[in-house]
């Protein structure tokens, strides 16, 4: 999503669904690069955006007004991890050139608005992500990028974290373990 978008140290950006796993991701990643992120959530998930570098937001209505309010200078990039209307909308509101808006969830939306989608079953996604993953673990490792895990699950209790993710925001990454 940051090399769609090309975000960059100098920019506004706006993190739709930033409380959840990719969000999260995002936030960190666009803190090392120096940007300011604005980022989108419930008020369960404010602890969240403000812990890993964001300004929290509360999503529903009025959403567009809040994010102004909160950048009246504008907003640079816009990332979507949720897909729903309301983000889509917004993110078309708020950022001028839609070479700067990417969503992961809302491939249907961004085809017919004319921005990025970008997702695992892409090869060029794919191919991306794979180049950067050493980077990515290396972050990890330095104690800069923490990947939050909501809970670990011996082996023999796969079903039951399938069905835990299945069921909705776990809060983080599940993991198996032996």
């Amino acid at each position: 999503m940051l090399r769609v978008t090309r975000a960059a140290g100098r920019d506004t950006v706006l993190v739709h669904g930033a409380s959840g796993a990719v969000g999260v991701s995002l936030l960190q990643q666009l803190r090392l690069l120096g940007a300011r992120v604005i980022g989108t959530a419930s008020e369960r998930g404010a602890d969240v955006v403000r812990r890993f570098g964001g300004e929290w937001v509360a999503y529903g209505d009025g959403l567009e007004a809040r994010v102004r309010s909160l950048a009246p200078s504008g907003i640079d990039v816009a990332l979507d991890c949720v897909g729903t209307d309301e983000a889509v909308d917004v993110s078309l509101a708020v950022v001028a050139d839609r070479d700067r808006i990417v969503t992961i969830a809302a491939p249907a939306r961004a085809a017919e608005a004319g921005f990025a989608a970008v997702g695992g079953a892409q090869p060029a996604s794919k191919a991306f992500r794979d180049s950067v993953r050493q980077r990515l673990i290396d972050l990890a490792g330095a104690g800069q990028l923490e990947v939050p895990v909501a809970r670990t699950f011996p082996l023999a209790e796969a079903t039951a974290a399938a069905e835990l993710l299945e069921s909705g925001h776990p809060g983080g990454k599940l993991a198996l373990v032996p």
